[in-house]
């Protein structure tokens, strides 16, 4: 009967500690899974979020683009035209009336202005409609926009192109035109450059864009934290693509992929 009695007892042990035994497993599992759960559900937020800000990121970059659009034709047909009119009714006032030298000075004077506030709307309203671009493509584009900054700025800049022909979309030329643009007016802004040098290849639907000026160089969180830099990685990023830039005492350069499907 004692036998029986501590059988008995082993038995009830050792059924309560394989109960506590798989209670404990139980929780550790749980904890776990919640664990797990908690962190998909993190890494999941994460995602949303990042795919919110890319889609914030591309409505803006459209609005602006939209805006210029819009402006660019305000300031082509009624600013240029204003100008327009106004050189006529010089030209119509100088053939009407007799005028002193004087007054022959003035006119030629004025039409001077007109002809620079005509040359300046088309400048202004080129570079926010880029026509080379939607016509020739990028390549011819960025060559364009080179040759203002030269002419303009006396910067010289060595642009070369390989294989454009290749790659056709049209988001990604028009990032890389802005991003261009952003580029070339920092340098001349701030890095005291002279010379330039920009490389854009489409080998096999893939586009890499290289950059770089002989400046003096910047601060590496400066140029971090510089809105124009931000503004050119929203553009990488928005089309797939990805940036990185160097800089030291010496120069300042950006490359950039974008792995483009044919």
């Amino acid at each position: 009967m004692a036998t029986q009695e501590g059988l008995d007892v082993y038995f009830f042990m050792f059924t309560g500690m394989l109960v506590m035994f798989l209670l404990s497993a139980a929780v550790v599992v749980l904890f776990f899974v919640y664990q797990k759960k908690f962190y998909n559900q993190q890494v999941q937020l994460k995602e949303t979020e990042a795919d919110y800000q890319r889609k914030l990121t591309r409505n803006n970059i459209e609005k602006i683009e939209e805006e210029r659009r819009r402006v660019a034709k305000d300031l082509h047909d009624e600013v240029g035209s204003i100008f327009s009119t106004l050189g006529m009714k010089i030209i119509q006032f100088e053939k009407k009336h007799n005028t002193s030298s004087g007054s022959i000075e003035l006119i030629k004077e004025s039409k001077l202005l007109v002809d620079k506030g005509i040359m300046s709307v088309r400048r202004i309203s080129h570079n926010m409609i880029p026509n080379e671009l939607e016509m020739f493509g990028i390549a011819a584009a960025i060559e364009e926009l080179c040759f203002q900054f030269e002419s303009k700025d006396g910067l010289e800049v060595d642009f070369e192109s390989q294989g454009l022909d290749k790659c056709g979309n049209q988001e990604i030329e028009l990032a890389l035109y802005r991003i261009t643009q952003e580029l070339i007016s920092n340098t001349v802004k701030h890095a005291e450059a002279k010379r330039v040098e920009i490389m854009l290849v489409c080998n096999n639907g893939e586009v890499s864009y290289d950059y770089q000026d002989d400046g003096i160089g910047f601060d590496h969180e400066q140029v971090r934290r510089g809105l124009g830099i931000h503004n050119i990685t929203n553009r990488v990023e928005m089309n797939g693509g990805t940036l990185s830039y160097h800089t030291a005492q010496k120069g300042f350069g950006v490359s950039i992929y974008f792995p483009v499907k044919i």
